[in-house]
């Protein structure tokens, strides 16, 4: 399974948003239990667009018990979310393999 996050920095705040998503973000995912690997990526962009992130996070075996951890840990604080991430361009899709 794959666990796909797209997300977008507030603006002017990229360094920091890449900044926490490396040293904090990916690390706090990387501790729960069936997320076996993230790799990151930015969509290459034309004009005036804003940037966006995608992360790709591979899941090994039941990935509802996996969402429901990562939102345990969301609401009890040991995951933490940076003031640079726009939340109102965060979206999570989860793709299975066929």
């Amino acid at each position: 399974m794959k666990l796909m996050v797209f997300s977008r920095p507030q603006p002017g705040r990229d360094e920091e948003y890449n900044t926490w998503y490396r040293d904090v973000h990916v690390p706090e995912m990387l501790a729960i239990n069936g997320v076996r690997s993230c790799t990151r990526h930015r969509l290459r962009t034309t004009g005036d667009q804003p940037v966006e992130y995608l992360a790709v996070y591979d899941i090994e075996g039941d990935i509802d018990i996996v969402m429901k951890e990562l939102m345990t840990r969301s609401k009890d604080g040991r995951m933490r979310l940076s003031p640079s991430i726009d939340p109102a361009n965060t979206r999570m899709t989860i793709w299975e393999p066929i």
